[in-house]
């Protein structure tokens, strides 16, 4: 048999020698934030630094994603996720003052953790006891932001699905794949811990437009038809329907006005929202979202506009893989503390790893070492070895276990999984939300 503890205790100093460039490379991309699709200096960062351990990459997936794979020996393939781009947070401190993109999502942590167990699984050559291997990917657009932007590009022909890993997906990057795990950055602790969720909120995208007809606001609103009333209107009729929600569904409509009008002199035409159905489950999400359809449409029928309505899809709900998550808190709670991994957490927000999780086993636990609200000006890092040389640790012990004595938990786990989807599955779900008219 393996001895695991030595294999881990190897990878635990390599994790701890890799500290000082890792802090850099972070540093670094914090410093230099980009959105999504768009992330070419982060990921040829990222890709300078993996190439420096000797690793042969895939560049350019999905525009700028990364894939390197580690170890040769026959056995399951585990997939080590990292994101690769910003948030729009125009008042963080470090937001790049064009387009307001900032890492008050904390990627930049997500790919310091890929690049940290990288230097470790190289550097400690433990691969070569264990019966599997490990593909690092770094993956683009996580966010799903900018969705006027990335549905021009899928109109171009550049992208066919608005965010990263289904891109991934779609592309085959997960075909060779059994499992997968990622750890976000969280901010439930300044120092070492974990929060694991058993599950989380999946969502579909929606755009809205009223089209009414322009008029002198003062001389003549009675020649016009008010755009924006029909959409006060429409948000009126979405906001009824809250009582309708069912707390154990986990039910969020949420929506911004992108254009509200051309000019207070003139009765508005053209107003646009954009906004998200989220819930627990994709049933629940499908049947919200019709009634919010139906609700902005009213508003257009009230005041006589044209409707037209987008439906994009978003992510899939966080359907966690138990026992892949029952054995990363046995090694997170080595290393922190049973009483610092908390567990049976609720991920309220949205995250396109949900959509992996529907084909293979995957986590997605939160690291500790950072506060502040995500995606506000007040996220910081408080604890830089906790939120990432930990979180690395903690997954490189978990695929030890995985991986140790001809896989036998790995097996054990994909062995005792039932995919929601097969990719074809997926892919027709995916395609099938998408309408506009």
């Amino acid at each position: 048999m393996v001895d695991r503890e030595s294999l881990k205790e190897k990878i635990f100093a390599a994790v701890d020698a890799a500290e000082p460039t890792v802090r850099a490379y972070a540093e670094d991309i914090a410093a230099n934030a980009e959105l999504g699709f768009f992330e070419k200096r982060t990921s040829g960062k990222l890709a300078e630094n993996l190439e420096a351990l000797g690793l042969k990459l895939k560049k350019g997936i999905a525009l700028t994603g990364l894939r390197a794979d580690i170890g040769e020996n026959e056995g399951p393939k585990i997939a080590l996720i990292g994101e690769l781009d910003g948030i729009v947070c125009r008042n963080h401190p470090q937001a790049n003052p064009v387009d307001g993109a900032s890492h008050s999502c904390g990627h930049n942590l997500q790919t310091s953790i890929v690049l940290t167990a990288a230097a470790a699984l190289v550097r400690s050559g433990v691969m070569k006891e264990l019966d599997g291997s490990v593909a690092l990917m770094a993956v683009p657009a996580e966010e799903f932001i900018e969705i006027d932007r990335r549905k021009k590009m899928r109109d171009e022909g550049k992208i066919t699905y608005l965010c990263g890993k289904p891109e991934f997906v779609r592309l085959g990057e997960f075909d060779d794949v059994d499992m997968a795990m990622m750890i976000h950055a969280g901010e439930f602790s300044s120092g070492p811990a974990f929060s694991v969720p058993y599950h989380g909120n999946g969502f579909r995208v929606f755009m809205v437009r009223y089209e009414g007809k322009q008029a002198h606001a003062a001389a003549a609103p009675d020649q016009g038809i008010n755009a924006l009333y029909a959409a006060v209107a429409g948000i009126n009729a979405v906001n009824a329907l809250r009582e309708t929600f069912r707390d154990n569904d986990h039910v969020r409509v949420h929506f911004i006005i992108t254009k509200g009008g051309d000019s207070v002199n003139s009765v508005p035409d053209d107003v646009r929202l954009e906004g998200y159905v989220r819930a627990a489950d994709a049933a629940v999400i499908d049947s919200v979202f019709a009634k919010v359809e139906r609700a902005f449409r009213s508003g257009a029928e009230a005041l006589g506009c044209t409707f037209h309505f987008t439906s994009i899809p978003g992510d899939m709900p966080l359907a966690v893989c138990d026992p892949l998550n029952r054995l990363f808190v046995e090694n997170a709670a080595a290393l922190v503390g049973r009483d610092k991994v908390l567990t049976g957490s609720y991920f309220a927000a949205s995250t396109d790893m949900g959509d992996i999780c529907h084909l293979m086993p995957g986590i997605h636990p939160s690291a500790g070492g950072s506060v502040g609200a995500l995606h506000s000006a007040q996220f910081k890092v408080t604890d830089f070895h906790a939120a990432v040389m930990d979180s690395a640790k903690a997954l490189l012990a978990t695929v030890v276990e995985l991986l140790a004595d001809d896989a036998a938990k790995a097996r054990e786990i994909i062995g005792g999984f039932k995919p929601i989807y097969t990719k074809e599955q997926y892919l027709a779900a995916m395609d099938a939300r998408f309408s506009e008219y």
